[in-house]
């Protein structure tokens, strides 16, 4: 074969390779021209490759997205309390069930549980109601239950609907309201609330500031992102 002959030959087969390196970076990878498939077998008929994509993990479909961690339902149903003394076992009792971590389908069942885990009668009874206002054994309870983290403190009502706002629930009580609830998120420029004694001193399911000045001063309970 004359020089000229093998200079142009070798010019067409770097085209060729030069074009199967470009379809390999676009993913063209078997059948018809551009392909890799193609230009390997143009540079060689006798070889006929077979040809097997390679896996890539961008062909998978995408998984679906993890629920988070502890998921909470600011719309799980609350019912009224039988019994005047036991409203921070039935606030307990509702965020457990929020987030999927109660003790079973009857509720007034899981709200007894609550009362025996929160310990009666030395950390709840009939004549005091919760002993600790701060709400420990609730949080003890809680934590204990959903493996969640718990924080305390008592907030003014900018702190409180704040943390409402964020979308993770909670509980609190007034010291003068001598009463708990559980924490559902905002609805405006109230608290959203889940209130077992719906009524109660003109409460329902709201907490203004209005009813956080004359009703405190509050002891707050959230669950931790």
């Amino acid at each position: 074969m004359a020089p000229a002959d093998t200079i142009a030959q070798l010019q067409q087969q770097q085209s060729l390779l030069t074009q199967a390196l470009r379809a390999m970076l676009e993913g063209n990878w078997c059948g018809a021209p551009p392909s890799v498939q193609a230009f390997v077998d143009a540079l060689n008929p006798a070889l006929h490759p077979t040809c097997v994509p390679p896996y890539r993990q961008s062909d998978e479909d995408a998984p679906p997205e993890p629920p988070p961690e502890h998921y909470f339902d600011p719309n799980a149903e609350q019912i009224s309390q039988i019994y005047n003394w036991t409203c921070s076992a039935c606030s307990l009792e509702w965020l457990l069930r929020a987030y999927d971590a109660s003790y079973g389908s009857d509720i007034y069942s899981n709200r007894e549980s609550c009362t025996y885990d929160i310990g009666y009668p030395s950390n709840i009874n009939p004549t005091y109601g919760l002993m600790d206002g701060s709400g420990a054994q609730l949080r003890r309870v809680f934590e204990e239950r959903t493996g969640a983290s718990t924080a305390q403190g008592w907030l003014t009502f900018d702190q409180a609907w704040s943390i409402a706002r964020a979308g993770n629930g909670g509980m609190c009580s007034g010291g003068a309201w001598y009463h708990w609830c559980g924490i559902r998120g905002t609805d405006g420029d109230t608290i959203w609330i889940s209130n077992s004694a719906p009524g109660y001193q003109s409460v329902w399911n709201n907490l203004s500031r209005l009813d956080w000045s004359r009703l405190g001063p509050f002891s707050c309970v959230w669950v931790l992102p």
